[in-house]
């Protein structure tokens, strides 16, 4: 009788022994499974609002984008418009128009072309935006010779004023970013010689500089009163002024960003110690300081 009931006993405690070790492993893989789902979840979560932020700042860079090439034309349209009377200041009125297009519209075009997020030219290719990049480059540059050369002919005394001084300055790197552009589109070809970096950072350097001082001699031109001897707007030339300086600024932005991107590149690989935490480095610490 005893041996039977410890047999028994044995019996149903290596069935049970055995029930919960076939229930372990069932209950291991459905805490791992469940583990898996959240994570995947929380992943997908992450994913779904690094898209939506990613589409809202799309978006945002859109509209900015549609709002400079509506003040270029804008500007270009009314400035135009105002000075196509020229009978009166017959000279000056030839170099506005010639000025404004060729700085206002074809440069602050040409710069926007090879801004990623252009709306404009987006679906064309790396090399068609180039190609339209360096068109629109040589129109502005042909406008505004012409434009100065009317003028320089006009008058006896040259290049005195601010607005002068800018306009021959921003004119004279134009010519050499036309004679030396070339070198731009076959950096990589010229690799052997100079770091296509180098090329591209010089060139966009140099760009920059000579827009900014196109640009702010048209903001200096404003200032000569002849807009409103033309339609008798006050602040006329003042809101001109402003709209010029916010399309330059717009105009800029993804050019500052690449020429910041070349800049860093070339110190890289220059200084391969350095790191962009050792660049942000002496700010943090004077912000800290």
């Amino acid at each position: 009788m005893n041996t039977r009931l410890s047999c028994s006993l044995t019996t149903m405690e290596d069935d049970n022994n055995g029930g919960f070790q076939s229930t372990r492993p069932k209950l291991e893989i459905q805490c791992g499974n469940s583990c898996e789902n959240v994570a995947g979840t929380e992943n997908t979560r992450r994913r779904r609002k690094k898209t939506a932020g990613c589409a809202a700042q799309r978006v945002f860079v859109a509209a900015v984008d549609m709002i400079n090439h509506a003040l270029i034309i804008l500007v270009t349209a009314y400035v135009v418009y105002c000075a196509s009377d020229i009978k009166r200041y017959y000279i000056t009125n030839v170099h506005v128009i010639l000025c404004t297009i060729g700085y206002v519209l074809l440069m602050s075009e040409a710069i926007l072309v090879l801004a990623g997020e252009n709306i404009l030219t987006s679906a064309f290719s790396r090399q068609a935006n180039k190609n339209i990049h360096w068109v629109l480059q040589v129109l502005g540059l042909i406008c505004n010779l012409v434009g100065v050369g009317i003028m320089y002919n006009a008058k006896t005394v040259h290049f005195l004023s601010t607005h002068g001084i800018l306009g021959f300055a921003s004119l004279v790197i134009m010519c050499a970013l036309a004679i030396f552009g070339y070198p731009v589109l076959i950096a990589v070809k010229l690799r052997k010689f100079v770091r296509p970096v180098v090329i591209k950072l010089v060139h966009n350097f140099l760009g920059i500089a000579c827009f900014v001082l196109g640009m702010l001699a048209q903001c200096y031109g404003y200032e000569k009163k002849w807009m409103y001897s033309l339609t008798q707007v006050e602040n006329i030339d003042m809101a001109l002024l402003v709209l010029t300086a916010v399309i330059m600024l717009l105009s800029l932005r993804g050019a500052l960003f690449s020429l910041a991107s070349q800049t860093f590149v070339l110190v890289r690989s220059i200084c391969p110690a350095i790191s962009y935490r050792d660049v942000e480095s002496p700010g943090s610490s004077a912000g800290k300081s």
